[in-house]
This record gives structure tokens, sequence and C-alpha cells, in this order.
């Protein structure tokens, strides 16, 4: 064992498991350094345990989420879509070698994209699902870095405004659908009015899923089935319209469905088309006297917090508002 003065700085050189063991060198800014460094490796030799400096990760973004998906992305509902994303901000980012990666780094990506003109919460998705890629590489073993997309304290947002249609609204949305080309997408709207459904479940409902005055959607968001009643009108029109089995709507309904709210003349804030049907729901639900608990059941949402959006909406929602307010307002 030997340390020496080098133009560089000063030298280790260590055979911490003998003369026909493995060797060492390594050059340091200091002889305090280069000491302390020579005792870490032979006291770790000593004790049996690796004494080796890691070797640097060298692999880049877009490996990681390659990583990811093959151990656990492809398993998700929407892993592909996640891949995909994730790959493209990867593209985004340069594909920066991942330890290089700083929460600085991730914070002026944000700010790039923010100025980009995407909204904050799709900002705070993005830095969700790339931090995502790291906790699940580390649970794996397969990540021993830092991550630096977990330092970073997502956006605060507004609550999204939850827009719902009149009945007036309603009653002109299905007169126009009535006279829509599209064979299907009157009475898929009807069942997302009637259940709260999504429009995806709706759409790709079969028609086993129809049974005794009843609508079972499978393959949901949660992965959860959830059986609601129908109304008799509605389910014997749906019986009646397909197949016994098999895809209940068959022709693609979304385009006509987007023409039939531009016919009726119903406005909606942007990224609500299809969705504001499930809203719909849940709104005249709560209106009409609803309990949240039944509520989130039929929606099957997973947290009663997600549901809880819809309670202001209830008939007696803080009516003691009015009964202790000051006398004189």
């Amino acid at each position: 064992m030997t340390i020496k003065k080098t133009k560089t700085g000063w030298m280790v050189d260590v055979w911490p498991e003998g003369r026909y063991g493995r060797r060492i060198r390594k050059v340091l800014k200091t002889k305090a350094e280069a000491k302390r460094f020579q005792d870490y490796v032979c006291g770790k030799a000593a004790a049996g345990e690796p004494y080796m400096p890691k070797k640097r990760d060298k692999r880049r973004l877009k490996d990681l989420v390659q990583l990811w998906y093959e151990c656990h992305g492809v398993t998700l509902k929407d892993g592909k879509r996640r891949f995909w994303q994730m790959q493209a901000l990867a593209e985004m980012m340069g594909n920066p070698v991942a330890s290089t990666i700083t929460p600085m780094d991730a914070v002026r990506f944000r700010q790039q994209r923010l100025a980009d003109g995407i909204h904050p919460n799709t900002a705070n998705h993005d830095q969700a699902h790339l931090r995502a890629v790291f906790n699940r590489l580390a649970r794996l073993g397969e990540w021993d870095g830092s991550n630096p997309f977990a330092q970073v304290q997502p956006l605060r947002v507004d609550d999204p405004e939850l827009t719902y249609l009149t009945e007036e609204e309603i009653s002109r949305l299905l007169q126009v659908l009535e006279d829509s080309p599209n064979p299907d997408v009157l009475l898929i709207t009807r069942l997302c009015l009637s259940t709260g459904a999504r429009w995806s479940e709706a759409q790709y409902l079969r028609a086993e899923m129809l049974r005794d005055g009843r609508v079972t959607y499978t393959g949901t968001k949660n992965r959860r089935n959830r059986t609601i009643p129908l109304p008799d009108a509605l389910y014997q029109a749906l019986v009646d319209h397909g197949p016994r089995i098999g895809r209940l709507f068959r022709t693609y309904a979304y385009d006509a469905f987007s023409k039939g709210i531009i016919d009726a003349e119903v406005y909606l804030p942007r990224g609500q088309r299809t969705h504001v049907l499930r809203h719909t729901f849940a709104s005249h639900f709560m209106m009409n006297g609803g309990d949240v608990l039944t509520l989130q059941k039929i929606l099957g949402h997973q947290t009663i917090t997600m549901t809880m959006r819809y309670a202001h909406l209830s008939p007696d929602h803080l009516a003691d508002a009015i009964k202790y307010a000051p006398r004189a307002v």
C-alpha cells in the first residue's frame, strides 16, 4: 500500500486482498483525501464488504423509460400511451444521461413546457410520470441514484370547472342527435346520461353486458366492474339495437357527437366534450337529492375525494349558511 505524489495529485496504490488480489489505483486532489480513500477501501475489504467504487451509470433517460415499460408499464391499462408520452418528453429534454439530471433541470424543463403553452395540470402529470419511472426502478433495485423529479413540488392549479348540461340543453342535444346519420350516437349519449359512464365505456360496450334491466361496465379505467340499473325504455332500446353477442355499437360515434354539440349550440370549456355527459349525470344526481356515497359507487371512483367535487350541488349543501347568517343581511 502506497500513497505517492504525482503530477495530477496523490495516487493511492493498494492491494486490499493481498498481492494476488485486485489492485486499486486512484488519483485524488489531496494527500488527506488519498489517505481517507485508502482507509475506506482497506476497512471494507477487512469487513468482507464491497469496496470497489461504483461505476458511473451512463444510461440515458430514454433507457430508463424503456426499462420501466418492460418491468412495469406493460402491465398498466394505459402503459403504452404513457411509454410513448415519456419517450417524447425525454426527447424534449435532449435525452440526457439520467444520473446527471438535477432538480433544477426538471424545473427548467417544466418552465420551458409552460412557456410553450401547455396547461399547468399537464405539466404536473408529466412530472408525476417521470418521477414514477425513477421510483419504480429504485424499488426494483435498478436505480441507485436520486430522483430529481421527486424533489420538485407540483404546481398549484385551480379546481377545473365541471360544466354540466341543463335539462333544456339535454333536450336540444338529443333532438339534434335523433337526426344524425350515425346510428349509434343517440343511444350512446343516452346511456352516458343515464349511468354516468365514460364515453369509451359506452362506445365499446358488449351486448352480453346487458342483463335483467342492468348494464355492467368492464375493462374500466380502474379495472373494477360496475353494474347499474337502466330505465326500462332505454334498456329495451339497447337490447333491440344490436346483436346478442359482441360489440353493441359498430360505428365510431365521437365525431357525430361533436357535431351534435355544435349544432345544438352547446358551449363547453376546452377539454370537456364527451366527458360533459358524465359530469351532467353526477350533477343532476346530486341536485335531485342523491347521496354522495351512492354516486361514488355508480361512477366507480376509488376514493370519495373525486366524488366530493359534486357535493356542493346537493340541495341542502351548506344550507346552514342561510340559517345562521346575520339577520340584518
